[in-house]
């Protein structure tokens, strides 16, 4: 009799290591897949406006607004994977120049915005919501 005691209290001791360790060990794995989402739009939103402020470069357009449109368009669609991305486009004139012809050194500026929520409800208590954001400037010169 005493030998079948310990045996269960041995089933009993390992059940309350488990209900101790297990929360924290969850909790270590999804705060590791929120980081791993966190930096994938982090990557993604720098990648994005790289490549539309290179597009709107190359382009050599005059800048009104159905140019701003088809840049926005063209780093939106490569913003697929991210929840709620803002672009904006904006550009400088480098020049003494009424405005962004596209035919001096003017300046394309892409800047692209999301916000991140926390899958993990107690680190989305903590962090809050991540703003995540990222800005590409490039050169025109025709």
């Amino acid at each position: 009799m005493n030998k079948r005691m310990r045996r269960n209290r041995g089933r009993g001791q390992a059940l309350v290591e488990f209900a101790l360790v297990i929360p924290i060990f969850l909790l270590v794995i999804f705060g590791l897949v929120d980081l791993g989402r966190a930096v994938f739009v982090n990557n993604s939103l720098a990648e994005a406006a790289r490549d539309g402020a290179r597009y709107g470069s190359v382009q050599a357009r005059s800048y009104d607004d159905a140019s701003r449109a088809a840049v926005e368009d063209w780093v939106l669609d490569r913003l697929e994977g991210v929840p709620n991305p803002t672009v904006t486009v904006t550009c400088v004139p480098q020049t003494f120049a009424l405005g962004c012809t596209g035919n001096g050194e003017d300046l394309v500026i892409v800047t692209t915005e999301a916000d991140l929520d926390m899958i993990t409800p107690i680190i989305g208590q903590i962090v809050g919501t991540l703003q995540l954001n990222a800005r590409s400037e490039v050169l025109v010169n025709n």
